[in-house]
C-alpha cells in the first residue's frame, strides 16, 4: 500500500530538481521547495490508494477498527521521510546524473529488504531482524501493517520509533548541509 508512494518518491523525487530545472535556471525559485511539491502531488495519489485499500478491507468483511486512528501518524512520517530524502537525493542528483541512476537501481533492494512483501517480524535470525528493523522504510511499512493487520499501537514499539526519528534527523541535517553547499551551484550546473 505505501510502496507506490515510496517508489515514486525514490525515483521521481530524486529527479525532481532536474525535471523542473527551468524553475531554477529561468527564474529565481527556491530549489528546496521543488521536492516538497513533488511529494505533495504523490501524496494525493497515495490517499486515493489508501481509500481503495480501506474499501477492499470492507469488501472482504474486515472493517477497520480503532487502530486506524494512528494511520495519519504514519502518513506524516512517510511524507516527512521521503520529502527529506528527495531533497537530499535531488540535490546530489542535480550535480551528478549517476547518483540518480544509483538510487533507481537501489529501489529494488529497498523493496526486498524493507518487508513490503513479507513481514520482518517473522524472521527467526535475531541479528538479521535487528538489522532490517533499522531501515526507516521498514518502520513505515510495519506501521501501515500494524494499522490494518497486526493491531499494534506505535507507542508499543518505542525503540523502533526512536531509531526512525534519529535517522530522519540525521538525513535532515545532511540535506540542509548539502543544500547550503550546493544551492548557488545548481543553476549553473543545470543550465
Amino acid at each position: 500500500m505505501p510502496w507506490f508512494y515510496m517508489s515514486d518518491m525514490l525515483s521521481q523525487g530524486t529527479d525532481s530538481i532536474r525535471k523542473y530545472s527551468y524553475l531554477v535556471t529561468k527564474m529565481k525559485f527556491p530549489v528546496s521547495t521543488i521536492p516538497t511539491f513533488v511529494s505533495i502531488s504523490k501524496m494525493i495519489v497515495h490517499f486515493f490508494l489508501l481509500a481503495i485499500t480501506i474499501g477492499i478491507f470492507f469488501a472482504f468483511g474486515k472493517p477497520v477498527d480503532i487502530y486506524i486512528i494512528q494511520l495519519p501518524f504514519f502518513i506524516l512520517l512517510n511524507f516527512l521521510f521521503f520529502t527529506v530524502f528527495s531533497l537530499f537525493s535531488s540535490l546530489l542528483s542535480s550535480m551528478s546524473k549517476d547518483f540518480s541512476n544509483l538510487v533507481k537501481s537501489f529501489i529494488t533492494a529497498v523493496l526486498w529488504l524493507s518487508g513490503i512483501l513479507w513481514d520482518v517480524n517473522n524472521i527467526d535470525i535475531p541479528w538479521l531482524k535487528k538489522l532490517l528493523m533499522v531501515n526507516p522504510v521498514t518502520y513505515i511499512v510495519n506501521g501501515y501493517r500494524n494499522c490494518f493487520i497486526n493491531k499494534v499501537w506505535f507507542w508499543e514499539e518505542p525503540k523502533r520509533l526512536l531509531c526512525f526519528v534519529i535517522i530522519l534527523i540525521v538525513l535532515l541535517v545532511m540535506a540542509i548541509w548539502v543544500y547550503k553547499k550546493l544551492r548557488k551551484e545548481i543553476p549553473d550546473v543545470l543550465s
